[in-house]
């Protein structure tokens, strides 16, 4: 076997083992600069007025995938209109390696959520889901998109099919949908919104503003709630959004 044979024979699986050993360390440094990210976050503002805290979270995903995988993962913070709460059980985030754009979370076991409402009152829920599972995507350093989604929501007050809630940022405006099936008695909601002067929300969306503070700049802006479809019968499908503004 001559010298280039050999140089054919050896070069592709040569190539091969540099990549991979790239990739490999390539991730050993994301996910220790992901850990210590984590840490800095724990019992902190991740955003303005929006802090994080967990019992226990764990780093993997090699070699493609940064997860982080929390038990008793509790967000707090300031809505539009007071203080709220999510808890959740169990909670895992997903990102690739080399493209942390976007984001799909998973929140399995015992969840709680509280939030005042437009109203000023407290409101609650507990409740297990079959399934909790939701995105985002990132654009300029900005969130342009979000997705909820939770099927066979099992609360005490209530039990729905399936829930969803979107977030598209769509030029100067934000679009926002509520879709529930088999909400207790009632068989489909859906609630599509427009917010113009969507603007205001740019410091928030960016994690540089307070949700209060982006609500009161869109409220001073003269922003405008526009519903285009609505499908909510026996419900006032105004009040299903607006503890987010």
């Amino acid at each position: 076997m001559n010298y280039s044979s050999r140089f054919w024979l050896y070069a592709p699986i040569t190539t091969f083992l540099l990549i991979a050993c790239a990739v490999m360390a390539y991730w050993w440094v994301a996910a220790d600069a992901f850990e210590k990210k984590l840490a800095a976050l724990k019992g902190k503002e991740a955003i303005p007025g929006i802090s994080l805290d967990w019992k226990t979270a764990e780093v993997g995903g090699f070699p493609f995938r940064l997860d982080a995988d929390f038990t008793g993962l509790t967000v707090k913070g300031a809505g539009a209109h007071g203080p709220f709460v999510w808890s959740a059980e169990k909670f895992a985030a997903h990102t690739l390696t080399y493209n942390r754009s976007k984001a799909v979370y998973e929140a399995a076991g015992q969840q709680h959520v509280s939030w005042t409402g437009a109203d000023g009152a407290l409101h609650g829920i507990d409740f297990l889901p079959g399934s909790l599972r939701a995105s985002s995507v990132m654009r300029d350093h900005a969130l342009v998109r979000a997705d909820l989604d939770i099927a066979n929501l099992a609360a005490k007050q209530t039990k729905i099919g399936r829930f969803q809630l979107h977030m598209r940022r769509n030029g100067h405006d934000v679009n926002l949908v509520l879709e529930a099936d088999a909400a207790n008695d009632i068989k489909q909601v859906q609630v599509y919104v427009a917010l113009s002067e969507g603007d205001a929300f740019a410091g928030l969306l960016k994690g540089e503003q307070s949700w209060p503070d982006a609500a009161n700049a869109w409220r001073g802006r003269n922003g405008k709630a526009t519903l285009s479809k609505v499908i909510a019968p026996g419900l006032d499908p105004a009040a299903l959004l607006s503890p987010l503004y």
